[in-house]
């Protein structure tokens, strides 16, 4: 892996995170068409926590006051319970991701190299996408002869609605399905605000995107300490760039759900699957 390589994959990790088009299976795609060698787990783990540093810059007043509202809550100390609330969704929400990482990591890695699969499971984020789109526009049509407290009542983040949603961040596990497509769409599907569900998406990829990092560290300080010359310049190039990238995304996307539908993502996805399966054809 040279230089401009590793900039161009912190670039597209870091927008791929949180755009809904699968960061993982990018990471696979690009190498794939251009014939570049296999993406290394460790540098996959070191861009994804590039965008981890992104996403705590733009939620770190929602980060610090979950933090607050936990110590306060260890002195029985009066603290913000909307905050502790969403600690404890963010940390229900992270076991089924973590659950998937410990026992499916041999599978996941085996479909990491197969760009056909890739090309399968970004048909499923689209449909997610598509799915999620139509269902919270059938959602609104009937939300609109509820009351106001029954409205409210169903868009509210519950305990068992972030479990749900995490099991859509576990279905991530496999390359090509979006972490944040299916975590959004879950949220969806559960009765939540785009703006509401893609807010709760990035902030839950924070712990499972730090735990993935820390299981990787080691790896990671090998590589550094010489065993790879030159793979230490490439791993601060692709978090740097990731980050930059990551920021763009977020704040774009935050702005996005607001008025627009995230069918945009589903169609590329699409696209990109059919250009993935012509590719593979022709090179049979």
């Amino acid at each position: 892996m040279n230089i401009l390589q590793s900039i161009i994959l912190g670039i597209i990790q870091g927008l791929t995170e949180f755009f809904p088009i699968s960061s993982s299976g990018h990471l696979v795609i690009l190498p794939y068409l251009f014939s570049w060698d296999y993406v290394p787990l460790y540098f996959t783990v070191t861009v994804h926590f590039g965008t981890l540093v992104a996403v705590v810059l733009v939620f770190y007043r929602d980060i610090v006051n979950i933090i607050k509202s936990f110590v306060l809550a260890l002195f029985k100390k009066n603290q913000d319970q909307s905050s502790l609330k969403l600690g404890w969704f963010l940390i229900l929400g992270s076991i089924p991701a973590a659950a998937a990482g410990f026992f499916l990591e041999d599978y996941a890695d085996m479909l990491f190299s197969s760009p056909v699969m890739v090309a399968f499971f970004l048909l499923l984020t689209a449909a997610l996408l598509f799915s999620s789109e139509l269902w919270g526009k059938y959602r609104l049509q009937k939300m609109a002869v509820q009351t106001i407290s029954d409205k409210q009542a169903g868009q509210r983040l519950t305990l068992a609605k972030s479990l749900i949603i995490g099991v859509g961040q576990a279905l991530a596990i496999m390359p090509g399905v979006s972490r944040s497509g299916a975590t959004i769409s879950f949220g969806r599907y559960l009765g939540l605000s785009r703006k509401k569900s893609v807010r709760f998406s990035f902030l839950l990829s924070v712990p499972v995107i730090f735990g993935s990092f820390l299981f990787q560290i080691i790896k990671i300080r090998q590589v550094i300490s010489g065993n790879e010359p030159g793979m230490a310049l490439n791993l601060g190039l692709g978090f740097i760039f990731s980050f930059l990238a990551g920021l763009f995304a977020i704040k774009f996307m935050l702005r996005l759900v607001e008025n627009r539908s995230l069918n945009v993502f589903a169609i590329y996805c699409v696209c990109l699957s059919v250009l993935i399966f012509v590719f593979y054809f022709i090179n049979m």
